[in-house]
């Protein structure tokens, strides 16, 4: 097991401490690259007082585009102008859950918590009209698990819900996702992970995620030619060295300690991210995750944050504070627990 240490990352010389999802990508679409098109109309992006091209700001990365590719789109990669009108209209009309079942019923209080009053789910699909994230393998879909990593994910799975005994996540209240600050998964691809905040300076540069309940994340990286730590430095979020490529800024992240979870991916996972100003109000982000120990093959996401007009972030990142049901469900856990002995497979408190 590496030794955890903390990182040689500093804070930057801003007002706001922020974290770092940085890479630029190039967008494409069915009549070719943006970056080509900007190439012929002579936009260039803006720059900083010391000469990078200027990602600063807060961005909206919230969409109704799905990670995967669904069936109905088989072999498509993009949809028609009517196709992105209709399922926006279709996700602005859908009341979601705010339709009321039989008052005082489970259905009832279960639907508590709708559209009308959650911002969880977004409303336009990426500005490219691809019919999803995942542009590469070509078919939008995730890549098969390994043996290894399907291993892990059934474990996961087993430690997460009742499969691993009576009490099921009671075992360990500190892995519920909804009862503490498990923060964001890198690539940040839901919905929670709305808006960004990207701060730059001199060599370096950091962005602060946004997440809801999850917890607001903050990553610093240096763009001053540094190399990675070495193998036996871990951290969380790994170890993000970035660089410029033209007016595409690339975070090259490795050293993740095992406490991020992307899909299976652990210790071992390298990811690539790419940002690129396209347009004066978008960046292009692409991000190819790699890890031969979980996934047959790397594969790749596209996403179009959209620059906030407000540049603020309003909400509170808060996920436990005032969380007095936690004893009450540790106690039930426990008196569910005597009335059926744990099984072999319950975790260890």
């Amino acid at each position: 097991m590496p030794h955890r240490v903390q990182t040689r990352h500093g804070f930057l010389p801003v007002v706001f401490a922020v974290s770092l999802l940085v890479a630029g990508g190039l967008v494409f679409s069915q009549q070719g690259s943006t970056l080509d098109a900007q190439s012929r109309s002579g936009w260039a992006p803006s720059r900083t007082a010391w000469g990078d091209p200027n990602l600063e700001g807060v961005w909206n990365s919230k969409t109704l585009t799905p990670l995967e590719r669904p069936d109905k789109y088989a072999g498509r990669e993009f949809l028609t102008d009517q196709e992105v009108a209709e399922l926006e209209r279709a996700t602005v009309e859908d009341r979601g859950r705010d339709n009321r079942a039989e008052r005082g019923s489970v259905a009832d209080v279960e639907g508590a918590y709708n559209n009308a009053f959650s911002s969880f789910w977004g409303t336009k699909a990426v500005k490219t009209k691809r019919t999803s994230l995942i542009i590469d393998p070509p078919d939008g879909k995730m890549p098969a698990l390994t043996p290894a990593g399907l291993a892990r994910r059934k474990a996961a799975r087993r430690t997460a819900t009742s499969e691993g005994g009576p009490a099921g996540i009671a075992d360990n209240p500190e892995d519920r996702p909804n009862d503490s600050c498990p923060g964001v998964v890198l690539p940040c691809t839901s919905p929670l992970c709305a808006f960004t905040r990207i701060v730059q300076a001199p060599g370096s540069l950091a962005i602060y995620y946004e997440s809801g309940h999850h917890g607001g994340v903050y990553r610093h990286i240096a763009v001053d030619g540094r190399k990675h730590l070495p193998d036996g430095v871990r951290e969380k979020y790994g170890d993000p060295v970035g660089r410029w490529e033209g007016n595409t800024l690339v975070v090259d992240t490795t050293n993740f300690d095992g406490q991020m979870n992307l899909q299976s991916a652990r210790e071992k996972l390298h990811l690539v991210e790419r940002f690129t100003l396209t347009e004066p109000d978008v960046i292009t982000y692409r991000a190819t995750v790699e890890d031969p120990t979980t996934f047959t093959k790397p594969w790749t996401i596209e996403m179009t944050w959209i620059r906030s007009p407000e540049n603020a972030i309003y909400n509170e990142a808060l996920c436990h504070e005032g969380n007095y049901a936690m004893t009450s469900i540790l106690a039930g856990a426990r008196a569910l627990e005597k009335e059926k002995p744990a099984t072999a497979g319950t975790a260890q408190r």
